[in-house]
């Protein structure tokens, strides 16, 4: 989210950018910068669910067959002279295959079964980053991901996430980007522009969909759970939850970025209930955590810009990127960034996204077994990046908020093409039955996309 401020009798009083939406297939108005909000008398209020809520009557697709079966060719040669460094930084290695061996569009019929715990590896990585016309990548202990990673014409997946539809090991085509994404609820409460819809998540041992609705309207912005029932059923889940950015780990439990108590807070599912986690870093509150995405050891990775920071002030002094390990000890992953905003990991872990809403950037960096991160890349320019998505092949897909499109990369940094949406389109990700849904959030608005490969429900 973004908003603007100007200063007011010694305040710093939002004020907001608002965008109009069509009625029909695009979404509502979403702040260009600062926090949004109305100056108000503080404190955060709940609004009690959803007013006037219209929906489209789509349906979510529940299976799919991809593809007709495709053969693995036996020629492809692989190079055998590279070798691939242990403990390397990003791009420090790695042999590159001479001709991927695996043929375009062979996939398993009857979409991929989800499944909630799973083994995982300690940093692994794809060995050499291989290329290709379906390259596969295999995965070992430590080290960084080579810069090729697995893409064109599909490729395997090296996926050692939790929290999505992806199988290491599973062959995936490339994404197909030409569809229309369709319209699924809109909010018509209220004026135009008073708020967005963010943070979706895929709950799959319950089939629904959560996701935050942000009001602009208190200093402090008030904010919603909302919840999904496939196809179109919206319903209020939490009235005053506080919430933003959200994310699952491996045994299917919610955690969300929480600008009401400036922290990250874990969901009590059956009991509808937030728990806070940590709020504070040498013992100051952080502003307003905005997204993040946890590892499969259990590792949070997350930003705080100030965005929902309203009339209180800003203990940290800084606009961070945090890391919180297992046993609670959070530490600085950067905090040079304008307005840290996405984040997300690669397939294997060895790769941190963040978007800079403020720089127009993405940025990464490299992933170490021990979960600190290093060397600093810049990844790909990009207008207002807010949220992310990653589908099984390792494709960034980031919400692009001015321009209303969500932009496509490999894991090279090729951009392999784009999706309009609608705009201030916010956040996204995967989810439905099969894993190939991809939900997205514009403005006051919730769109779906079926996809041809699944991907992570955060």
């Amino acid at each position: 989210m973004h908003s603007s401020a100007l200063w007011v009798s010694g305040c710093r009083v939002p004020v907001l950018l608002l965008l109009a939406i069509p009625a029909c297939g695009d979404s509502g108005a979403r702040p260009a910068t600062g926090t949004g909000g109305a100056p108000g008398s503080g404190g955060s209020s709940a609004t009690g669910g959803v007013t006037s809520v219209t929906a489209s009557g789509g349906s979510t697709t529940t299976g799919g067959i991809t593809g007709s079966g495709g053969t693995t060719g036996t020629g492809g040669a692989t190079a055998t002279g590279g070798t691939v460094s242990s403990g390397g930084r990003t791009g420090s290695g790695g042999a590159t295959a001479g001709g991927g061996s695996t043929s375009t569009g062979g996939t398993a019929s009857g979409g991929v079964t989800v499944g909630t715990g799973g083994a995982t590896a300690t940093g692994g990585n794809a060995t050499g980053g291989v290329t290709g016309t379906g390259g596969s990548a295999t995965a070992r202990t430590g080290g960084a991901q080579g810069s090729g990673g697995a893409t064109g014409s599909g490729g395997g997946s090296g996926a050692t996430r939790t929290g999505g539809a992806c199988q290491a090991g599973a062959s995936y085509p490339a994404p197909v980007l030409t569809g229309t994404p369709k319209l699924i609820v809109k909010d018509t409460s209220g004026s135009a522009g008073n708020g967005t819809y963010e943070g979706p998540v895929w709950l799959a041992a319950n089939s629904v969909l959560l996701f935050s609705n942000v009001t602009f309207t208190t200093p402090v912005n008030p904010a919603q759970m909302l919840k999904l029932t496939p196809p179109s059923t919206v319903a209020t889940y939490l009235a005053d939850s506080g919430t933003n950015g959200m994310a699952i780990d491996g045994g299917g439990v919610v955690y969300a970025c929480s600008h009401k108590v400036q922290g990250i807070v874990k969901l009590d599912y059956a009991g509808a209930t937030l728990t806070t986690v940590v709020d504070t870093y040498n013992g100051k509150h952080f502003n307003s955590p905005n997204d993040l995405v946890i590892r499969s050891d259990g590792t949070i990775y997350f930003t705080d810009p100030d965005y929902q920071l309203g009339n209180r002030t800003s203990e940290t002094g800084k606009k961070g990127i945090y890391r919180t390990s297992p046993a609670g000890t959070v530490s600085v992953v950067d905090d040079t960034f304008g307005e840290p905003n996405g984040i997300t990991l690669s397939p294997d872990e060895s790769i941190l996204y963040v978007a800079d809403y403020a720089g127009g950037a993405v940025r990464t960096f490299a992933v170490a077994a021990d979960g600190s991160t290093s060397g600093r890349k810049d990844f790909a320019s990009v207008k207002s990046p807010d949220g992310f998505g990653m589908d099984c092949l390792g494709n960034l897909y980031v919400a692009s908020g001015s321009p209303g499109t969500v932009e496509v990369y490999s894991p090279s940094a090729t951009k392999l093409g784009s999706v309009t949406v609608a705009a201030s389109t916010s956040n996204l990700a995967f989810g439905g039955s099969d894993g190939k849904t991809l939900y997205i959030t514009s403005g006051k608005a919730l769109y779906s996309l079926d996809m041809n490969l699944p991907g992570y429900y955060y």
